[in-house]
């Protein structure tokens, strides 16, 4: 699992874990992954009693010593096996379309200077001194991403959502979906601490640059970016009408 996103340091970085009430998280960027976060801290603390702990900015959201969650690591490797073995506890993550999780990235991480564009020009050999628009524009990243399967998985931010969430490793995994948020929200998080207990948290009040108004369908997309994205993220997209077939088969049930 940890070679499927960069290390051992990233797979702990990915994973969050409570032991009361029982579950394990997996993260993916992109994908209300701030307000999950927030949200099931909060939620944990309000089960807990432990009325005296408090996200008070968005860098405590992502900052995993100020979070009550656990890491594998933290846990023990041996007990997080076993609870992805065991059916009892929840598994979950949450996933987006492809074309307007693609965008919603680009802009939040590579439309100006940023770490991000560093890591990128690393990896294509770009100069430092050659002008983003000349080899990073939209059209340009979907080519690229399309074509070297390496620069789609280089970060999290835009790395196939499969191997992120470990879809494949974790035959347990429940899915939820940003288009369909707060109804998957009700389902999953519901279930865990019930349906009256859970703290939805409003990330973006912590971060408003965060903001997916951002999170656009993907419509901004050329035809032909559209069609790179497409091909580069086939398989999250076989894997979210699976996951949507399984849900409508289940509630049909």
């Amino acid at each position: 699992m940890a070679a499927m996103v960069g290390g051992e340091a990233e797979l702990n970085y990915t994973v969050h874990i409570a032991e009361n009430p029982r579950f394990v998280f997996v993260s993916n960027p992109i994908c209300a992954c701030s307000t999950l976060k927030a949200t099931l801290n909060l939620s944990v603390a309000r089960a807990i009693g432990k009325t005296d702990f408090h996200i008070e900015n968005a860098e405590m959201i992502h900052k995993r010593a100020a979070n009550l969650l656990l890491t594998p690591y933290q846990l023990g490797y041996s007990r997080f096996e076993a609870m992805l073995d065991d059916p009892d506890v929840p598994l979950f993550a949450f996933v987006r379309s492809p074309q307007s999780r693609f965008l919603s990235a680009w802009r939040k991480k590579l439309s100006r200077e940023t770490q991000f564009t560093r890591k990128v020009r690393a990896h294509l050999g770009i100069d430092p001194d050659v002008p983003l628009a000349d080899f990073l524009t939209l059209d340009a990243f979907a080519i690229g991403v399309a074509a070297d399967s390496d620069l789609r998985d280089l970060d999290e931010h835009w790395r196939l959502q499969r191997k992120q969430i470990f879809f494949d490793e974790l035959p347990r995994l429940t899915l939820g979906f940003v288009e369909s948020f707060d109804a998957d929200s009700a389902r999953i998080l519901g279930g865990i601490f019930g349906h009256d207990d859970y703290f939805l948290c409003d990330a973006v009040r912590l971060n408003p640059n965060n903001a997916s108004g951002n999170r656009k369908s993907g419509s901004d997309l050329s035809k032909i970016a559209s069609a790179d994205i497409a091909r580069a993220y086939a398989a999250d997209s076989e894997m979210i009408a699976s996951a949507r077939s399984q849900i409508n088969e289940s509630e049909m049930r």
